[in-house]
């Protein structure tokens, strides 16, 4: 077994939980106090997908009845045993399918024992877009703690990083067993759709937890979700739509057409774009352009965007200045970007124009500090919402509206 620990923390939970197939949740089950406090307000943005930009890409968005909201997000030991569980299962699927007779099989034997397996982690792939939806949908339903929803987000990251690893094993037992499996390619992509950059954000996110400002804005609906942080001056977001994705509907794209098309859905970004099919009911592309990277899928039957993942500089962005606000002898401004992107707050001495360190709060929720330049970067909220930024001796108020 690999990562001792995890298995220890796996067979744990076997002998001390029950079996876990559903939501990863939090010790409470649901809503958790502080983080959700301010995530009880419902928006209705009426937006197509996705939303044109100028001088920047489109952006996916969120459609139908939205809950919006702020997360801190922390290290959980739900997730590690989870993760330990899947990890085990995994694992076990694997030596009980395949390893323990294979090299005593005949070669018609071996190819059943291979597609077996094969056919196996085709379920659990599915199992993890099952439970990511089901977790969304109970929390665009306030049935759960935006919080749990992050921790189901980064469980399917970790399972799908080890059914990755268990089909390269598989792989590599089928290179001498003629027919056993046919390409691979899409498999693999679809792993990635469950191993982002904003995930391993998250990661990396539980593994500082003296970090205080571990904020991630959250937005669902019965449609989909969209996750969004800082990270730095990094700002990786990642949206997923359901209703965008149709596997009934036959390829509409013609030889060449969808490489072409992909171009048309984010203009801004389509210099070069790496385009690749997949297969027969989705494409993907990449494209890397001076902002950030930026990478999307789109079903062959609808032509619609269903998965994107974009990683921005922030300063980079767009902007257009609002204020400035005073208050106790601070002065408040803000560069806000567009659509739904970053807002960059400065804070400075009213009389020297000297930056000052500031505490800085989003409608209540504190959501960092300002650096020696008097800066901080936040990604909003939906809505009318106050920024406040406090220090010693002063506080200063001002409000944005996304």
């Amino acid at each position: 077994m690999k990562r001792s620990t995890s298995v220890f923390l796996a067979v744990l939970l076997v002998f001390s939980l029950p079996t876990t197939t559903g939501i990863a949740a939090n010790p409470s089950g649901g809503i958790d106090g502080e983080s959700d406090a301010i995530q009880q307000r419902q928006f209705q943005p009426q937006v197509t997908a996705p939303t044109e930009l100028e001088n920047t890409t489109n952006r996916l968005t969120v459609t139908g009845d939205v809950r919006n909201g702020y997360s801190k997000y922390k290290p959980d030991l739900a997730v590690e045993l989870a993760s330990g569980d899947d990890e085990l299962r995994i694992d076990h699927d694997q030596y009980a399918i395949v390893d323990s007779k294979f090299e005593s099989a005949t070669t018609e034997e071996q190819r059943e024992m291979i597609r077996a397996a094969y056919d196996r982690l085709q379920n659990r792939t599915d199992a993890l877009e099952q439970r990511e939806r089901k977790a969304v949908r109970a929390h665009a339903a306030g049935e759960l703690s935006s919080e749990a929803l992050l921790q189901t987000l980064l469980r399917n990251h970790n399972a799908a990083g080890e059914l990755s690893e268990s089909l390269r094993q598989l792989e590599a037992q089928a290179k001498g067993v003629p027919g056993a499996l046919s390409s691979t390619r899409a498999d693999y992509k679809t792993f990635d759709y469950h191993r982002t950059p904003l995930r391993a954000s998250l990661e990396r996110m539980a593994a500082n937890p003296d970090n205080d400002y571990h904020n991630v804005v959250v937005t669902t609906s019965q449609n989909g979700y969209n996750i969004s942080v800082m990270d730095g001056n990094r700002y990786i977001l990642e949206t997923a739509r359901f209703d965008n994705r149709d596997t009934t509907q036959v390829d509409q794209f013609e030889e060449g057409e969808a490489y072409d098309y992909s171009k048309e859905l984010y203009p801004w970004a389509s210099d070069r774009p790496y385009f690749q099919d997949n297969s027969p009911d989705h494409y993907w592309a990449e494209m890397d352009h001076e902002q950030g990277r930026l990478e999307f899928y789109f079903d062959s039957g609808t032509g619609d965007v269903y998965r994107e993942v974009q990683e921005i500089s922030a300063p980079s962005l767009p902007s257009t200045e609002l204020g400035p606000w005073n208050g106790d002898g601070l002065n408040m401004t803000m560069n806000r970007t567009p659509t739904n992107g970053p807002v960059k707050v400065t804070i400075t001495d009213q009389e020297t124009g000297e930056p000052v360190s500031a505490t800085v709060t989003y409608d209540g929720f504190e959501v960092g500090e300002t650096g020696e330049d008097g800066t901080l970067w936040v990604v909003p909220m939906l809505g009318t919402n106050v920024l406040e930024a406090k220090t010693e001796t002063g506080v200063v108020n001002g409000t944005v509206t996304r």
